[in-house]
């Protein structure tokens, strides 16, 4: 096995480390010390603590930006590109679970401190959205709609829910085994039914 490069332990551990305590509460000695490294070795490459946090959320954004858009040019009818969209969302989001606790954190923050490159990466989501729903719209399938609130639907509902499979795995044990469930493609599937039925003006989807 290939040994893992400093620069890219650092972004690994730094991730881990602002998912669990956000930007303010990561210490940059805590770091070093789970890193096996030294402070300097940090800044020599990344910089700051503002430079790597943006690393650590380009590196988290981006590819979930990249997926969602593969996924969405695959299809050629809106109704399977915003279903292709929430399902992508879900899978890379339940793969990336330091994604959802960061972008909570930062959205319970106002989204203060979200760097301009993981801004852009959730905006071209949001265009990719938009652009679905206009064509949804074109096609005469899909009612007139606000596209930043069924973003906010897609985004919050699912990161809700894998951000909350450590809670629900704990309370499993006292509440029984009805709330230890981490498999996201029921609940994708479930918000795209619900949210293209919405939407829909002359089908239904199946």
């Amino acid at each position: 096995m290939a040994k893992i490069k400093t620069a890219e332990k650092i972004l690994i551990g730094a991730t881990r480390l602002f998912a669990e305590h956000g930007y303010d509460g990561a210490i940059m000695d805590d770091l070093a010390e789970q890193c096996g490294v030294n402070k300097a070795s940090i800044y020599y490459h990344h910089k700051d603590k503002i430079t790597l946090y943006e690393h650590c959320l380009d590196a988290l954004f981006t590819p979930i930006a990249d997926a969602i858009t593969a996924a969405v040019e695959q299809e050629e009818e809106a109704v399977f590109k915003l279903e292709a969209h929430i399902n992508t969302f879900a899978k890379e989001s339940a793969a990336n679970p330091y994604f959802a606790a960061i972008l909570m954190r930062e959205m319970a923050a106002g989204g203060i401190k979200l760097p301009v490159l993981a801004r852009q990466q959730m905006q071209r989501i949001l265009r990719l959205l938009k652009k679905t729903l206009a064509q949804g719209k074109a096609e005469g399938v899909f009612k007139k709609t606000e596209a930043l609130t069924v973003h906010f639907m897609i985004v919050g509902t699912i990161n809700l829910f894998v951000a909350t499979i450590p809670l629900r795995n704990a309370l499993a044990i006292e509440e029984g085994q009805s709330l230890k469930v981490s498999n996201v493609k029921p609940v994708a599937k479930y918000v795209a039914q619900s949210i293209i039925s919405s939407l829909l003006i002359k089908r239904e989807i199946k």
